[in-house]
């Protein structure tokens, strides 16, 4: 769920969200892979908006407070419980997940998001089953006008 005090991207700053959806699942789903999707969004002050993005963009804006938001790449890919997997966001952090399992009917996955040799998230989290994590990244001043958002989606099928 969305919370009701909106949080804004600052330059440099971090923020997450987490959005919920679908159902929980299963103990029996770990024999599954877990499939993961990472986004990566330019939010802007002005500019047109991508389509796909229409359903996400009053979150969006709750978090980031830009207009504008352009899916600059996408990587979906399955991944096998307990085994660490890298994304690499063009000109952006890598995002490595670790699918660590399911507690509570909810997904658990390590995520750490590394800009260089800096790290500017490590942590535990628990998703609903087709729930999204956002993670708002700010920018330095040269580029203060826009702000990157990782959105990090994890599912399972349901036996």
């Amino acid at each position: 769920m969305v919370s009701s005090n909106p949080v804004h991207v600052r330059r440099c700053g971090l923020v997450s969200i987490v959005l919920s959806g679908g159902l929980a699942v299963s103990s029996v789903a770990l024999a599954q892979p877990l499939e993961v999707r990472v986004t990566a969004v330019q939010a802007a002050e002005r500019g047109p908006s991508d389509a796909e993005l229409t359903r996400l963009r009053p979150r969006l804006r709750r978090l980031a407070g830009y207009r504008s938001f352009r899916v600059m790449h996408e990587e979906t890919r399955r991944c096998p419980w307990r085994l660490p997997q890298a994304f690499d966001i063009p000109g952006g952090p890598l995002v490595r997940v670790v699918p660590k399992g399911i507690r509570d009917d909810l997904l658990v996955l390590q995520v750490t998001l590394r800009e260089g040799t800096r790290t500017l998230v490590d942590t535990d989290l628990r998703l609903q089953n087709h729930g999204t994590m956002m993670f708002g990244v700010g920018r330095d001043a040269s580029t203060a006008d826009a702000a990157l958002i990782i959105l990090l989606r994890a599912e399972t099928e349901e036996e």
